[in-house]
């Protein structure tokens, strides 16, 4: 099997926490975006928050910012795998009801040179982290025997073209970047994170580690395009081995109509990959989202599909999603719902994709998407519903299917693999301070069974998330 088919990619908490702030502290309503609104992430390097102000020379138009970041989880169990003691390749340790808690920190400093025309602009991040509890650490046993590191995630260099070419194309046109960074497009359905923070590195739901490293990314914003030209290099840890690095070069699109709609599309080629069926694969996205009609504002649509072929390796898969949100806007509390469909085939690849800060996007069940099935050789269905009963609050109920698209690949029996719950809450507690809780239950089904040895207990998780800005 692919490791990283059966050791889920990090979730990225600090995606989360900047989604969370984003759409919470100091909104008028703190009802979380969805995928399907035009604006929910912007495509291209992804530069960190520093809150605070170090040293400002206007004269010379020098400015430098830091910031600091804690990020605190913890998870209790039961019958994670369905009252399995291993995960889903029947091989790795987990226990049968493993607890665990993260911390990380993420130490910041940004600073620009603005000649008046133009900016350079550069970018420091450190990461540190650590896990504790439970003898294999995670649910996954992705990060035994007690981990801690430090590492430097992102360093990069770049410069925007600020008002030199106004007239033109506008205001900050171009923009390029080099070294370690994070970059995305798509929501980060297929390209947002550059390290997976496992083993050695621990972290792994909090997965603060963002960078892509020896990125090279140039972009373009004019009246209404937007487009990436980019070169990226992903690092993942295996544990007892050398990590397992794979190269990408690629361009992304995308034209944003008034505020009604967006298409876009990407293709990009792996290569240099010590990942099987990598190596010379070339990938294309495509997606849509908007609102179709005038009189009905509060429907949204939107989807994306990406094919992947690899003639070496004999690899013609693709994965896809379809997604329907409403938001009843006149209402009391802001009720949200949205239905999805998505079908990844047998040996599709997730490649860099991230958790873009919404429950279920892209990790979709907090028990199943997290730590048993990782959108390979799946169908899965999802509807969701949500509150704001405050400002500061949001709450909400997520219900999945989850079915194998070819159960015979993977030794079930049967294509009906598991249904999940997952109850949820976000509250901002200041603007400094996040507070998250899920409680997950998930419900074998027959797949399920054939996969963990006959095993058929209900799952259930409960777990916290905080984040501390300062």
């Amino acid at each position: 099997m692919n490791f990283r088919r059966y050791t889920s990619p990090y979730r990225g908490a600090t995606t989360l926490a900047m989604m969370l702030a984003g759409t919470v502290m100091g909104a008028a309503n703190a009802h979380a975006q969805a995928v399907t609104d035009l604006d929910y992430i912007d495509p291209g390097i992804q530069q960190p928050t520093a809150r605070h102000e170090l040293f400002n020379d206007r004269d010379r138009g020098i400015r430098l910012s830091g910031g600091l970041s804690f990020y605190g989880y913890g998870a209790t169990t039961r019958n994670l795998n369905f009252g399995s003691s291993s995960g889903i390749d029947g091989a790795t340790p987990t226990g049968k009801h493993p607890s665990w808690w993260e911390l990380s920190a993420t130490p910041t400093l940004r600073g620009e040179i603005d000649t008046g025309q133009s900016v350079v602009f550069a970018g420091v991040v450190g990461v540190g982290s650590m896990t504790r509890g439970n003898a294999y650490g995670d649910a996954s046993g992705a990060t035994p025997d007690h981990p801690e590191h430090t590492r430097l995630d992102q360093a990069y260099i770049g410069w925007r073209s600020g008002s030199l070419l106004k007239d033109s194309l506008g205001e900050d046109a171009l923009t390029f970047s080099f070294g370690r960074q994070q970059f995305m497009f798509g929501e980060g359905f297929l390209v947002g994170d550059g390290y997976t923070d496992t083993g050695k590195y621990g972290g792994y739901w909090n997965g603060p580690s963002q960078g892509f490293k020896n990125a090279a990314i140039a972009s373009i914003d004019s009246h209404g395009w937007h487009g990436d030209l980019f070169h990226l290099e992903q690092d993942q840890y295996v544990q007892g081995g050398p990590d397992e690095e794979t190269s990408a070069n690629g361009i992304n699109a995308e034209y944003t109509f008034t505020d009604r709609a967006k298409v876009g599309g990407a293709w990009l080629r792996t290569y240099d990959s010590d990942i099987a069926g990598r190596d010379g694969m070339d990938v294309w996205n495509v997606r849509l989202k908007g609102r179709p009609l005038a009189e009905v504002p509060g429907l949204a649509l939107g989807g994306q599909y990406v094919s992947q072929k690899n003639r070496d390796a004999d690899i013609d898969d693709d994965g896809w999603y379809v997604q329907a949100t409403y938001t009843f806007q006149d209402a009391p509390w802001t009720p949200e719902i949205a239905y999805r469909h998505a079908r990844f085939s047998e040996n599709y690849d997730t490649l860099f994709y991230e958790f873009a800060g919404g429950w279920g996007n892209w990790f979709m069940g907090e028990i199943t998407g997290e730590y048993m099935l990782f959108n390979t050789n799946m169908k899965i269905d999802m509807l969701r519903a949500s509150v704001s009963p405050r400002d500061d609050l949001e709450t909400g109920i997520i219900g999945y299917r989850f079915r194998l698209d070819d159960p015979q690949s993977v030794g079930a029996s049967d294509a009906d693999f598991a249904k999940e719950i997952n109850l949820y809450a976000d509250w901002n507690l200041s603007e400094q301070v996040t507070l998250s809780g899920v409680y997950a239950v998930a419900f074998p089904e027959e797949g399920a069974r054939s996969r963990f040895g006959g095993n058929d207990n209900t799952s259930q998780l409960f777990e916290l998330f905080a984040t501390y800005t300062f």
